[in-house]
C-alpha cells in the first residue's frame, strides 16, 4: 500500500512539475525561463525538480509528451477507425475545438514558436513526435478515402492536402495565445471548425453543403 501511495504520489508531483514548467516557459519564453522560479510554481525544491528533470531541456520533452502527444494519439485512433469517411471527419472536427480550448496545446506551440531558433532540437522534437505524425495519419486517412472510392479519384496530392486539413488547428493555437488574452475577444473555435468542416467536404466531394 505505501509504495503504491509512493507511486502516486510521485506521479502527482511529476504532473505538478510538468504544468508549472508548461506555464513559466509560457509567460517568460523557454531561454528566460529558470528552473528555481518552475520549483517555485510547483511548491518544490530545486534538488528535488532536479531529481525529476536535470535540465530544462528534459523537462520541455516531458511536456511535448504528456501535452501533446496523447492528443495526436487520440486523432490517430479517430482517422484509423472503421468508419466511413464522412463520419470520421464529423468526429474529427467536432474533437478539434475541444483539443483546442481544454488541452495546453496552445500554450505549448507559442512557446516553440517563441523559441525556434535557440534551441531548434526541440522544435525538431515537436515536429518529428507530433506535427509529422499528425500529418502522416491525415494523409493516410484521405488515401484511404479515395481507395475506397468514397473521396473523389482527382484529390490532389494527399500528403500536401493533409496540410490544408490541419492548417486551421495551428492558426487557432495562435490566436487562442497571442490575440485572446489582448483584445478579450475569444475566437469561436466550434463555428470555424464548422465552416472547416463544410469546405472539406465539398473539396473532397463528400456531399454538397445545404444553403439553410
Amino acid at each position: 500500500m505505501k509504495r503504491a501511495q509512493s507511486e502516486t504520489d510521485k506521479a502527482l508531483r511529476e504532473s505538478q512539475i510538468i504544468s508549472a514548467g508548461l506555464d513559466e516557459f509560457y509567460q517568460k519564453g523557454f531561454a528566460a525561463a529558470r528552473m528555481d522560479h518552475i520549483g517555485k510554481r510547483a511548491g518544490v525544491s530545486k534538488g528535488t525538480l532536479y531529481l525529476y528533470f536535470p535540465s530544462k531541456e528534459a523537462l520541455f520533452e516531458a511536456i511535448i509528451k504528456t501535452v501533446a502527444v496523447p492528443q495526436i494519439a487520440e486523432i490517430e485512433r479517430i482517422l484509423e477507425g472503421q468508419s466511413a469517411v464522412a463520419d470520421t471527419l464529423d468526429v474529427l472536427m467536432q474533437r478539434l475545438p475541444l483539443i483546442l480550448r481544454q488541452s495546453p496545446l496552445p500554450k505549448l506551440i507559442k512557446v516553440l514558436i517563441g523559441d525556434a531558433f535557440t534551441f531548434p532540437e526541440l522544435v525538431t522534437l515537436y515536429r518529428e513526435s507530433v506535427i509529422e505524425r499528425s500529418l502522416n495519419a491525415v494523409a493516410a486517412f484521405l488515401q484511404r478515402g479515395v481507395d475506397s472510392g468514397e473521396i473523389q479519384a482527382d484529390l490532389p496530392d494527399p500528403a500536401m492536402s493533409a496540410r490544408l486539413v490541419i492548417a486551421p488547428v495551428l492558426m487557432s493555437a495562435i490566436w487562442t495565445v497571442v490575440f485572446d488574452p489582448i483584445d478579450g475577444t475569444q475566437l469561436d473555435l466550434e463555428q470555424l471548425f464548422h465552416v472547416h468542416h463544410q469546405q472539406l467536404k465539398r473539396a473532397l466531394g463528400l456531399q454538397e453543403i445545404s444553403h439553410d
